[in-house]
């Protein structure tokens, strides 16, 4: 959806049109939208994207409007209100802060530059001053430098923020905030095993922002006609799959294989490797199996991440769109970092805050 805003942003600047950009960098508690969420917005009631559930949209419009008229940046605070019938504000618990500033196309390219892959957008501002944030938009590359340049603090936050792969926010002494957006390739799903649950777990990926190859050493089953969807389809033995496409931390490895051969043969490949994640289609006695197989052949399975048999979320699937949406759930909660559970039987958790 944030490409998808600023492309339309883009269009309008390219028609010369004023544009006003508003983006949430900073979260106390919950919040509808995610850190880093953007609204743009132009004359004649036109605005993409959002900031809230549709509570606060209206007033960032005319906040943006006024944006555009002063031609300088604004901060807005929003939080609860009892009866958002007469105040303006959200209906969940939690506080946000946005960002409303006139978009350069100097703004816009940084946002939105394809290259170079493996920085961090910084946008720097000062939310205690809304009437003059002091909006500064930087980027700090893989290699520590930083354009323009950044105080080493902000540079240090920026580089784990790259590491951690999310966009966060941090406070410094000086009263500003940094909110980072690391900028990285797409997260990889390579998929063992070109099965009819393939199909839709590729276009579900392909939604989510993945990367995506489906690999089988059959090549009846590994053709581009079954699975018109997907960035690569293989046809070849795992160690040339792995040789081929290489796999690190952000790669997700589903098999959907079911005999012994073909996922011995793909652990054998991954061995050496990180990856984020490695589920297997199967019973739970599949991983017992495996454990033993294992054992006999002084393999060691601890050097990967906790295999997950049988794979995907309890959803009770039985069709292969059931279950690769209970695959591709359950990959999402484990790249978030939470259990997959309902939502309903959760707890919510507090805001955890850092200052340098």
């Amino acid at each position: 959806m944030a490409q998808e805003v600023l492309k339309q942003a883009a269009d309008w600047l390219e028609a010369g049109e004023p544009v006003a950009l508003a983006t949430i960098v900073r979260i106390f508690g919950s919040s509808t939208q995610p850190l880093g969420a953007r609204m743009a917005m132009t004359t004649n009631n036109r605005f993409v994207g959002a900031v809230s559930g549709g509570c606060v949209e209206t007033d960032v419009y005319e906040t943006g409007l006024t944006v555009i008229r002063r031609g300088a940046a604004l901060m807005l605070h929003y939080q609860q209100v009892e009866d958002p019938l007469v105040e303006i504000g959200l209906n969940c618990e939690g506080k946000i802060d946005v960002l409303v500033e006139p978009l350069t196309p100097e703004t816009l390219l940084l946002l939105t530059a394809p290259e170079p892959l493996h920085r961090v957008n910084v946008t720097l501002c000062t939310p205690e001053n809304p009437s003059a944030p002091d909006a500064v938009h930087a980027q700090v590359f893989q290699t520590g430098s930083a354009s323009p340049e950044l105080p080493e603090p902000i540079i240090r936050d920026a580089l784990a923020a790259l590491r951690g792969d999310k966009p966060v926010t941090m406070s410094y002494a000086d009263g500003r905030v940094a909110l980072f957006e690391p900028v990285l390739p797409p997260p990889t799903l390579l998929i063992f095993g070109a099965d009819q649950a393939a199909v839709p777990l590729v276009r579900f990926a392909r939604m989510l922002g993945f990367r995506t190859i489906v690999t089988d050493g059959r090549p009846a089953f590994a053709t581009r006609a079954k699975h018109p969807d997907a960035d690569l389809v293989l046809a070849a033995w795992p160690q040339e799959v792995v040789q081929r496409v290489g796999v690190d931390e952000r790669t997700y490895v589903v098999s959907l294989n079911h005999e012994p051969r073909f996922e011995d043969a793909m652990l054998q490949a991954l061995s050496g490797h990180r990856v984020a994640y490695i589920g297997a289609i199967g019973k739970r006695v599949r991983h017992l199996e495996r454990v033993e197989r294992a054992a006999a052949a002084g393999f060691d399975l601890a050097q990967f991440p906790p295999i997950h048999t049988p794979i995907g979320l309890d959803i009770g699937g039985k069709s292969p769109e059931e279950i690769a949406l209970s695959i591709i759930a359950e990959i999402v909660a484990i790249k978030n970092g939470r259990p997959g559970g309902m939502l309903v039987s959760s707890v919510a958790e507090p805001a955890v805050w850092h200052k340098a």
